[in-house]
């Protein structure tokens, strides 16, 4: 029998070589798609792309950059952390494609030899610094850097997925929380306000966004008295929705139990204090009257002048004291008190209503809403704020809102 020939041999032993390499890179991806299909953390998927470059195709020195919020250095070998983070700040924007730094003389060639981008739709999605390969392996960088790019794009592709997985929950959550908070908070504003032979109420409430911070109310304390208000909590959202519930808790709790409006707006200041510890603030207007006595009583803590009308004519009720929760303790509290004989309007609202603007770019006057209230006054509350809504619809025309709009009509007989 013929042996084979020195060449003949080394051909097999080319092939079984390349077989051999052919299976570990079958091996890695399989490996790969099983982490991917098992839903292993990022932090998994990038230690099992380490253990790729470094042990099976024995690249002695890496650099690889996610960006979370903002390009870090995730994995790094031969080099630390900090020192790929520091040379890649002003570096990674420049590599669109496969890099050889040499090639293009670039400073990092020192260190790597190779840059691999992986971008999607234009966007970069992670970039691998690689040095050379072991001299004891029987390939090349260069042989090997079709292999690197197509698991580059594999695990950089599926980080990127989770990322949007992530960031679709958090969006669904956040909506839900969203609607839930919602929900409380129409809860919270009165769907039913007093019709009757002594006084009619009309509220409207329109939020920016599904869960605003304005609220109105209305409280009966007796027989004789019953006090209405309206306020704006800074800041939109969850957050501001949950403070307005705890505070118009408080409004109902402690109404009936202060004998003046000066002591419940001490108590209601520090009770926004002891909730929010400073970081937000509450407007609020808060009117009490007394059927009996006619005595009509208010104060303005920073929020928009509710406008008196009584017997043919006009006055801003802005009187009171500061803004809730800027203050540890109220510098003052000026409660200011009027007898009212005869019917009179009270109307009070949100700074929503006159940050309305039109396609013109002009907000809403005041004076318009005035206007309306003069030439209506003969008018039921709810006909009133009719009115108001037509005219606002008119003047803004197509233009979004910018804030919540909460308007209370109030008409004591």
């Amino acid at each position: 029998m013929k042996a084979a020939s020195p060449h003949t041999e080394n051909r097999f032993l080319l092939l079984e070589q390349q077989l051999r390499i052919k299976e570990d890179e079958l091996n890695s991806l399989l490996q790969i798609t099983q982490a991917i299909n098992s839903n292993i953390s990022s932090h998994g998927l990038l230690k099992l792309y380490e253990d790729i470059l470094t042990k099976q195709i024995g690249v002695n020195r890496i650099a690889v950059f996610v960006e979370i919020d903002e390009w870090i250095c995730t994995n790094a070998l031969g080099i630390t952390i900090e020192e790929a983070t520091a040379f890649a700040k002003n570096t990674l924007s420049m590599f669109k494609q496969l890099t050889n730094l040499e090639q293009i003389r670039h400073p990092l060639a020192a260190q790597f030899k190779v840059v691999v981008p992986v971008y999607h739709k234009n966007c970069p999605l992670a970039f691998t610094f690689l040095g050379e390969v072991d001299s004891t392996k029987d390939f090349t960088l260069d042989e090997k850097l079709n292999f690197i790019q197509t698991v580059s794009n594999i695990i950089a592709v599926a980080i990127e997925n989770k990322r949007l997985f992530r960031a679709q929950v958090n969006q669904k959550l956040m909506k839900s929380e969203l609607q839930m908070a919602g929900q409380m908070q129409t809860m919270l504003i009165p769907d039913k306000l007093p019709d009757d032979e002594r006084m009619s109420f009309s509220g409207y409430y329109s939020p920016h966004q599904e869960v605003g911070g304005d609220f109105y109310d209305y409280i009966e304390l007796n027989d004789q008295e019953s006090i209405f208000c309206i306020g704006d909590i800074s800041g939109k959202g969850v957050a501001a929705a949950l403070l307005m519930a705890n505070f118009q808790a408080s409004v109902r709790s402690y109404s009936d139990q202060q004998p003046s409006l000066s002591t419940l707006l001490e108590y209601l200041n520090s009770r926004v204090n002891e909730i929010t510890r400073g970081e937000k603030y509450i407007t609020l207007f808060l009117a009490k009257f007394n059927f009996t006595t006619r005595k009509f009583e208010y104060v303005n803590a920073g929020h928009n002048p509710a406008i008196l009308l009584y017997d043919g004519e006009m006055k801003f009720l802005d009187q009171g004291c500061t803004i809730l929760g800027m203050f540890e303790k109220l510098p003052y509290v000026n409660v200011q008190s009027m007898k009212l004989e005869k019917e009179f309007i009270a109307f009070c609202y949100t700074d929503g209503l006159t940050d309305i603007e039109n396609d013109k770019n002009q907000s809403l006057k005041i004076e318009d809403i005035i206007s309306i209230l003069k030439i209506n006054h003969q008018l039921a509350p709810n006909e009133i704020t009719n009115q108001i809504i037509s005219f606002l619809n008119a003047f803004k025309g197509d233009r979004l809102i910018n804030d919540d709009i909460s308007m209370l009509t109030c008409k004591i007989y």
